[in-house]
């Protein structure tokens, strides 16, 4: 049985550590909430972000098709995926993630920019990856997913 409020206060911590740029520890952390709590396609997403954010672009990749696995509909993380698959070279498939991310929503301002990048860019590896776009998504879903999945008296 998943133990909520340890994946939670794990989940939250993981966040604080990415906030200040220590990917290692968020990384640590995001895992150790995932050990309790395997379900939730966010812990997947964020541990994906901060694997990315050291340079582990397969690992992201790897967390990145566990949380589509969990949950199809997540544009987030197919559009980060498609920006570890950039990281590799891989802009055909890049295009490809960012161009689902807006078939699930069709407002998401950021996948079009990186989709307009890879076409404008075919052959820059480094394309840029913006912290407070990913900060922004870890503090904004972390109460709307989490909640939706832990009783009222546990959820914070």
């Amino acid at each position: 049985m998943a133990n909520k409020y340890a994946a939670r206060k794990m989940f939250d911590e993981g966040v604080a550590a990415y906030i200040k740029k220590d990917f290692k520890t968020s990384v640590d952390l995001f895992s150790r909430a995932i050990k309790y709590d395997p379900s939730l396609a966010l812990f997947f997403v964020c541990r994906g972000a901060a694997s990315l954010k050291l340079g582990r672009a397969h690992d992201a990749i790897g967390d990145f098709n566990l949380a589509i696995k969990l949950k199809s509909t997540y544009a987030r993380a197919y559009h980060l995926r498609g920006f570890a698959y950039e990281k590799l070279g891989q802009h055909a498939r890049a295009f490809q993630d960012f161009d689902r991310s807006l078939e699930i929503d069709p407002e998401y301002i950021a996948a079009y920019k990186s989709r307009d990048s890879v076409l404008s860019n075919p052959k820059q590896p480094d394309l840029a990856f913006k912290d407070f776009e990913i900060v922004d998504h870890l503090m904004a879903m972390r109460l709307t997913d989490f909640d939706k999945k832990v009783p009222g008296d546990l959820a914070i």
